[in-house]
C-alpha cells in the first residue's frame, strides 16, 4: 500500500522539480493503441471459459504488447500476447542451446532452470511456462492458465486459440499471413477444415522485423485443422514476408526435398536487406532433415499433458517411439498420429531471395558444412544454425548468428558465427553455399578441457561490420549463470565483452542481452539492475540500456552506457514519461529511434497513470501492463539519472508487478495492489 505521507501534492512537487531541468534524451511514445487492444480482444483467446473466474478478472486487460524491432523509417513491429509462450515462438531450439530438443515438458523446463539459472523458485518458473500465466497453483492442469506450452500440446484433443497475434504498429488490425488461408496448404484434403478466421484465430505469429512500413517479416505457426474433432497443425514455425502495399504474404519454406521436412519442417525469418536488384534477401533458419526419432525424450511426458482438462487416453497406445519413427518413414500418416505434432529437425542458417509476386520461396543454406546432421558421438543431438541478422558491409551481405561447433570432436554446441560472402558471389543472385562460416573469437565453448559456455550467439550486425552478441556461462559466477554480452569488430577480428572494465553498469556476473546495433555503433538491449543471488536465490530485475560504442553524440558520450529509464527522465516530458519503465530495448535505427517493450502504470489495465515518483523502483498504485513503445530522440536532451526517493516514502509491498519477475522470454504478468 502506498505510504500516506506521499500525497499527490508531494508527487506534483517531485515532478515539477524534475521538469525545471533541461529536456530528457528520449521521449516515450506508445505505439500500441487502444484500437490494437480492441482488435486483439475481439478474438477468442481463452479455451476454457467454464473453469475459471480469472476469465472475467483479466478479460479486459489480459492482452500485452511487445515490440520486436524498428525500421529505418520508424515503423515498430511486434506482437500481442495473452499469456506465456512457454518457449519463445521464434527460437530455433529452446533457449538457443537445446541441441537435444528435449525441453518440451514441465520436468525438462524445471531441469533447464535448475541447471542453467539456479533459482530456488524453479518449480514456479517451470509451471508458469508450461501451464500458462495465472494458472491455478492448486490444480495446475485445470486449463485455466493463459498460454503455456501444455495448451499447445493438448490442442490435438481440445482445440486451440492463438496466444500471439502479429502487429505492425500504426495499423489497427493484427497482420494476416498466408497461414490463415486454407488454400495455401497443399495437404488441405488430409488436414480437414481450417480453424482460423473471424474471432477464432489459431496461428501464433510474431513480426520480427521491417524493412519499412510496407515490407515486414517474421514467423508464424500453421493454423489448426479440424478433422472429426482431431485438431492438427502442419508446422510449428514457418517464416513469412508480407508486402502491405500489395496485400500479399510469402511463405518461406525449409531447405531440401525431404517429405516430412517439406510438410512439417520449420523456418524463421529474422532479418532482411534489399539487394541492388530490388529483391529482398531474408536470413534466418530452416530445417533440412529430421532429428533422431529413436529418442523418446523428444516427446513430452504424456502424464504432463493428460489429466485435468485434457483427456488424451485415446492416444496413449500410439504415444511411443515406434509411432514417432513413422512420422518420417510414413509421411502420409502424420496428420493421423498425435506424436507427429512433436517432430523436431536439424536446422541450418538459411536465406531466401523474395521477388515481387512470390507466394512461396524454398530456403537455401548460407554455408555448407562437413558436419553430419546428427552428432556422431551422440545421435540424439542434431546440427543447429541460425542467421539472426544481415547487413550490406562494403556492398556485400554479411550475416551473423550461430552455427554448430563440434567441440573437441566430442559434442555439438551452438557457437556465435559470421557468415562471410565468398568472393565470387553474385550479389543479385546469391546461391546456396555462397557464404563461409567463421566462428567469433572469444566465444569458444571450452577453455582447455573445461566447458566454459552453454552457447554463444551473434544477434545483430551493422553496415560497419560491428557485431553484437551474447555468450551464456556454463558455470555460475558471482552466484549467477551469467549471459554475457560482447561486441565483435569483424574488420579487426577483435571481440570486446561488456564488463565492469567497460562500464560499471556491466558488473561481474551480470546477465544481459544485446539486441541491436545501428550504423553509429549505438547498441541496445537489457541488463540486470541488481546483484542479488540468482543461484539458490531469485530472478534479478532487469531494465533496458543503451551502450555507445561509437563517437560522442550530444549527451551520449563515447563508450558510455545508460539505463534507458535515465534517458527518459527530466524535462517537460518527465510527467508523461513517468507512466513508463522501459523493460527491453529491442531495436535502434540510424536516427537513434528505439523500439522497446515497456511496463506501463494504469488505473484499470488501460488508462495510463504516473508511477508514484520518478525513482527507478517507484510503485504503480494500480495495474502494470506491458506495452510496445518507440523512444524518440529529443534534440539537446541531457541525462538526469533517476534517484531513489528517501524515507518517509516507504515501499511496503513494493511494486511487485514490475519487479518480482525478471523480464525474460515471457514478460507476462500483472499484479493488483
Amino acid at each position: 500500500m502506498q505510504h500516506k505521507m506521499l500525497k499527490l501534492s508531494t508527487l506534483a512537487v517531485l515532478i515539477a522539480g524534475v521538469t525545471q531541468a533541461q529536456a530528457a534524451v528520449y521521449k516515450v511514445v506508445e505505439v500500441a493503441t487502444p484500437d490494437n487492444q480492441s482488435n486483439a480482444l475481439a478474438t477468442d483467446y481463452y479455451p476454457n471459459h467454464d473453469r475459471s473466474g480469472s476469465t472475467d478478472q483479466f478479460k479486459n486487460n489480459a492482452v500485452e504488447f511487445y515490440a520486436q524491432s524498428i525500421a529505418q523509417d520508424g515503423t515498430v513491429v511486434g506482437n500481442s500476447r495473452f499469456g506465456n509462450d512457454g518457449i519463445n515462438y521464434s527460437d530455433v531450439v529452446a533457449f538457443h542451446m537445446d541441441n537435444y530438443q528435449r525441453i518440451n515438458d514441465y520436468n525438462e523446463l524445471y531441469r533447464y532452470c535448475r541447471d542453467n539459472l539456479g533459482f530456488n523458485t524453479c518449480d514456479v518458473w517451470a509451471e508458469m511456462r508450461y501451464y500458462g500465466k495465472n494458472y491455478n497453483r492448486n490444480e495446475a492442469d485445470d486449463g485455466t492458465g493463459f498460454g503455456g506450452l501444455r495448451t499447445e500440446q493438448a490442442a490435438w484433443w481440445n482445440g486451440y486459440f492463438a496466444n500471439a497475434l502479429p502487429f505492425v504498429y500504426g495499423q489497427t488490425n493484427y497482420l494476416s499471413t498466408f497461414a490463415g488461408d486454407a488454400s495455401r496448404y497443399a495437404d488441405q484434403d488430409k488436414l480437414g477444415s481450417i480453424v482460423d478466421g473471424g474471432d477464432h484465430v489459431t496461428a501464433n505469429a510474431m513480426v520480427l522485423g521491417a524493412l519499412d512500413s510496407n515490407t515486414v517479416y517474421g514467423v508464424t505457426s500453421s493454423a489448426y485443422f479440424n478433422n472429426d474433432s482431431r485438431f492438427a497443425r502442419t508446422f510449428a514455425k514457418r517464416g513469412f514476408v508480407n508486402d502491405l502495399s500489395a496485400s500479399s504474404s510469402t511463405e518461406l519454406n525449409p531447405i531440401g526435398d525431404n517429405a516430412l521436412v517439406t510438410k512439417m519442417g520449420q523456418s524463421v525469418a529474422n532479418h532482411a536487406v534489399k539487394l541492388p536488384s530490388g529483391d529482398l534477401l531474408v536470413v534466418g533458419s530452416a530445417s533440412y532433415t529430421p532429428s533422431n526419432y529413436d529418442d523418446g525424450d523428444k516427446l513430452p511426458d504424456y502424464d504432463d499433458i493428460d489429466g485435468g482438462n485434457v483427456d488424451a487416453s485415446k492416444g496413449r497406445a500410439n504415444y511411443n517411439v515406434d509411432t514417432f519413427r513413422k512420422c518420417e518413414t510414413e509421411p502420409d500418416s502424420i496428420y493421423g498420429n498425435w506424436v507427429c505434432q512433436f517432430t523436431s529437425y536439424a536446422n541450418k542458417a538459411a536465406f531466401w531471395v523474395v521477388k515481387a509476386g512470390d507466394t512461396s520461396v524454398k530456403g537455401q543454406e548460407l554455408a555448407s558444412t562437413s558436419l553430419n546432421a546428427w552428432d556422431p558421438d551422440d545421435k540424439d543431438r542434431s546440427f543447429q544454425g541460425n542467421a539472426k541478422s544481415v547487413a550490406l558491409v562494403n556492398g556485400k551481405p554479411v550475416a551473423v548468428g550461430y552455427s554448430t561447433d563440434d567441440v573437441r570432436n566430442d559434442y555439438y554446441a551452438n557457437r556465435a558465427a559470421v557468415f562471410t560472402p565468398k568472393s565470387d558471389m553474385d550479389i543479385n543472385n546469391p546461391k546456396a553455399d555462397d557464404w563461409s562460416i567463421k566462428f567469433i573469437p572469444g566465444t569458444e565453448i571450452t577453455d582447455g578441457d573445461d566447458r566454459k559456455l552453454s552457447y554463444s550467439m551473434a544477434t545483430a550486425i551493422n553496415d560497419n561490420g560491428k557485431v553484437a552478441g551474447v555468450a551464456k556461462n556454463f558455470n555460475s559466477e558471482d552466484r549467477s549463470y551469467a549471459e554475457r554480452m560482447f561486441i565483435y569488430d569483424n574488420a579487426s577480428n577483435q571481440t570486446k565483452f561488456l564488463t565492469s572494465s567497460v562500464n560499471s553498469l556491466f558488473f561481474n556476473g551480470s546477465n544481459g542481452y544485446l539486441s541491436s546495433i545501428n550504423d553509429a555503433n549505438k547498441a541496445v538491449g537489457w541488463v540486470d539492475i541488481e546483484k542479488v543471488n540468482q543461484v539458490d536465490g531469485r530472478e534479478r530485475r532487469q531494465r533496458a540500456f543503451l551502450y555507445n560504442d561509437g563517437q560522442a553524440d550530444g549527451a551520449l558520450t563515447a563508450n558510455g552506457a545508460w539505463l534507458v529509464d535515465d534517458l527518459t527522465n527530466g524535462g517537460t516530458e518527465s510527467a508523461h514519461n513517468n507512466q513508463y519503465r522501459i523493460a527491453q530495448a529491442t531495436g535502434i535505427n540510424d536516427k537513434g529511434e528505439i523500439s522497446a517493450t515497456a511496463l506501463k502504470c494504469t488505473s484499470d489495465g488501460v488508462t495510463p497513470k504516473q508511477y508514484s515518483d520518478t525513482s527507478p523502483l517507484a510503485q504503480c498504485d494500480g495495474y502494470e501492463v506491458l506495452t510496445a513503445v518507440k523512444l524518440e530522440p529529443v534534440a539537446g536532451g541531457t541525462i538526469e539519472p533517476r534517484k531513489d526517493v528517501e524515507e518517509p516514502v516507504k515501499r511496503s509491498g513494493g511494486s511487485l508487478g514490475v519487479l518480482a519477475l525478471t523480464v525474460l522470454g515471457f514478460i507476462g504478468f500483472r499484479r493488483r495492489k
